[in-house]
């Protein structure tokens, strides 16, 4: 009987799947930030699933520039000619949106226009409330300053603003880390004539190039050069202090 065919039913087709139920779109699951000031050039990472080297970004009616890192990786620099709000994000790959994330644009970059004379003054005409990463009065150092000694008066963790003083030697501050305190915000003045240095040891002795500038190009381990009424606002990216707003 080894010439009989038997048929096998279990290899039947069950069925098929509609093809507009399989998603394949963008999906956000969080920023590396969601709140800057305006005027600023901040690189904004979107973390999140089935990103493409084609895929767009939305902030709100502006369409910037992606840089794909990776399938889970987007960046992108929020305008810096949009003011004040609040600007939802979106990721596309081609007409499919992902899910909106908001992001918020504080319009306290008055506040950072600091007078020659080391105070420091609202310059906003809108009379908008100050950013709450950049509340708390200014805090004066003469000397070298580690920010990671919770036992300082104030406490570091509550310090924005800084106004180095100093006429007898360069300043070098050691910075919260850049990791622990993404998104943190510090706003410097010079008004001695020393440089202002950054490290991130403890105590503040070795100069460290965590600090990248303006322009963008290369790193450099000075906050302040050593120029009366020269300042400086640095935020964390989570790896360096990135330089948001400078007068020089």
């Amino acid at each position: 009987m080894s010439n009989l065919v038997f048929q096998n039913y279990n290899n039947r087709c069950k069925g098929w799947t509609n093809p507009s139920d399989l998603f394949f779109g963008p999906n956000i699951d969080f920023l590396s930030g969601y709140q800057s000031p305006a005027g600023s050039s901040t690189v904004v990472s979107i973390n999140g699933t089935n990103f493409f080297s084609y895929s767009t970004i939305r902030f709100g009616t502006f369409s910037p520039t992606v840089y794909f890192v990776n399938s889970n990786i987007l960046q992108f620099y929020v305008p810096s000619t949009l003011s004040s709000g609040t600007f939802p994000v979106q990721v596309f790959n081609g007409s499919g949106p992902s899910n909106s994330v908001n992001y918020t644009i504080d319009n306290a970059s008055g506040y950072w226009l600091s007078n020659s004379n080391g105070s420091i003054s609202n310059t906003n005409n809108g009379q908008t409330s100050v950013s709450c990463l950049s509340r708390g009065a200014p805090f004066k150092i003469t000397t070298d300053y580690d920010f990671t000694d919770i036992n300082q008066t104030p406490n570091p963790n509550s310090i924005s603003w800084i106004i180095c003083d100093t006429t007898t030697a360069d300043i070098i501050i050691r910075l919260p880390d850049a990791f622990t305190f993404i998104g943190r915000e510090i706003m410097l003045k010079n008004i001695g004539p020393n440089i202002v240095y950054s490290s991130d040891t403890s105590p503040p002795s070795v100069l460290i190039s965590n600090i990248v500038p303006l322009s963008g190009i290369g790193f450099t381990n000075i906050i302040l050069p050593g120029t009366v009424g020269h300042w400086a606002t640095i935020v964390s990216d989570g790896t360096n202090w990135i330089t948001m707003q400078s007068n020089f």
